[in-house]
C-alpha cells in the first residue's frame, strides 16, 4: 500500500513539473520571425555622452566632444535621429563598431556641485 502511494506521488510530481514547464514555455513564445528581428538589430559597441560639436546631415557625419574634451567622430545613416537637436546640445549616443549612430538621446547638463566650505 505504501509503495503504491509513493509511486503515485512521484507520478503526480512529474506530471505537475511537466505542466509547469509547458505553461512557462507558452507564456513567452518566441516565433522564428521574432528571433530573426532580434538577430538583425546591431548591438551597440559604444555608448558615449558629450556635447554635439559638429553635425553635417547632408554628408552624414558629425562630431561629439566628451566631457574630457575627447572628440568622437560618427556617421549617421538616419538623419531623423538629429532633427530636434542642434550644435551645443548634450546627448548620449549609442554607436556600432563602425561608428554609425544607432540611438541618440538628449541628456541634461552635467551636475556641478559646489565644494564644501573649508573647515575652520
Amino acid at each position: 500500500m505504501r509503495q503504491r502511494l509513493v509511486r503515485e506521488q512521484r507520478v503526480l510530481t512529474a506530471t505537475l513539473s511537466l505542466m509547469a514547464i509547458v505553461v512557462a514555455w507558452s507564456m513567452f513564445p518566441l516565433t522564428l520571425a521574432e528571433r530573426a528581428v532580434a538577430l538583425e538589430q546591431p548591438a551597440a559597441q559604444l555608448e558615449v555622452t558629450g556635447t554635439l560639436a559638429k553635425l553635417d546631415l547632408s554628408a552624414g557625419k558629425g562630431m561629439l566632444m566628451t566631457d574630457l574634451q575627447k572628440p568622437i567622430f560618427f556617421r549617421l545613416d538616419r538623419p531623423e535621429l538629429f532633427e530636434r537637436l542642434s550644435i551645443g546640445d548634450r546627448v548620449t549616443m549609442q554607436l556600432d563598431d563602425e561608428g554609425r549612430v544607432l540611438k541618440v538621446i538628449e541628456t541634461l547638463p552635467a551636475e556641478v556641485h559646489e565644494p564644501p566650505p573649508p573647515s575652520k
